[in-house]
């Protein structure tokens, strides 16, 4: 399934509408067996919340509703049965690094760049913050949302908002090929595994050990798991059937 943000005037700007959208398209995944995040263009992947939603006229309810729903959007990735994977060219800024964040791998061009404008625009990346500083150390964030520039990919890569950088050149293969690697992996196993892993990373140490030891053991029977042990001893390819 494809998550495809059309609003290249816009710089892909997120409003009610396409954040809707992705959460009507997150509720409805049928047998899709991966999730892909694209954007149009390749100058700007995301701008943040689209700035019209914030003029004068605009009421606070409004602005908060659609924060709610850029809230929502990250919850669902993260509760989503498959990977979520973010294809990333151009720019990202402000609730378009928020929305990355939320994926489960991030693949981006080298000739991208991450930041976080809100400060001098008067604002603050309170949502986006939450996120961040549960993937870079707490000095890195603070750094990036103090300064507003423009991280590159590089530099991203090895803060940790990313999963791998390839030329932007070869993005489109690159995914595309990652897709097909993670849309053969037996569902099952994918559906339990992230969903413990991420359960274990907001839990103690003992709590989450226990809870991968459950996890474990209900793996174990699932048709899946017998299907890629007797494969596995027969010397062929397994049939995954998702139970």
């Amino acid at each position: 399934m494809r998550l495809h943000i059309d609003r290249e005037p816009r710089r892909n700007a997120l409003n009610g509408e396409v954040l809707r959208g992705m959460l009507q398209a997150l509720s409805e995944l049928g047998d899709a067996r991966v999730v892909l995040v694209t954007s149009a263009g390749e100058r700007v992947f995301c701008a943040g919340a689209d700035l019209v939603q914030m003029a004068p006229d605009a009421t606070g309810l409004e602005v908060h509703e659609g924060r709610g729903l850029l809230r929502d959007v990250v919850l669902a990735m993260r509760d989503c049965a498959v990977p979520v994977v973010a294809s990333v060219q151009g720019l990202c800024l402000a609730g378009g690094v928020g929305l990355v964040l939320g994926c489960d791998l991030v693949v981006a061009g080298d000739d991208t760049a991450f930041g976080l404008p809100e400060v001098d625009l008067g604002l603050w990346p309170f949502m986006v913050s939450a996120l961040l500083g549960r993937h870079v150390s707490p000095k890195r964030a603070m750094e990036m949302m103090l300064s507003g520039r423009r991280v590159p990919a590089a530099e991203a890569l090895e803060m940790g908002l990313l999963s791998r950088v390839v030329p932007a050149a070869d993005l489109a293969r690159e995914t595309d090929e990652l897709v097909r690697a993670l849309a053969a992996k037996p569902p099952a196993a994918v559906r339990l595994g992230k969903a413990a892993f991420l359960a274990a990373m907001e839990s103690s140490l003992p709590a989450g050990l226990a809870a991968m030891q459950a996890q474990l053991s209900l793996l174990n029977t699932t048709q899946d798991a017998s299907e890629g042990v007797t494969a596995f001893l027969q010397k062929r390819p397994p049939v995954w059937s998702g139970r």
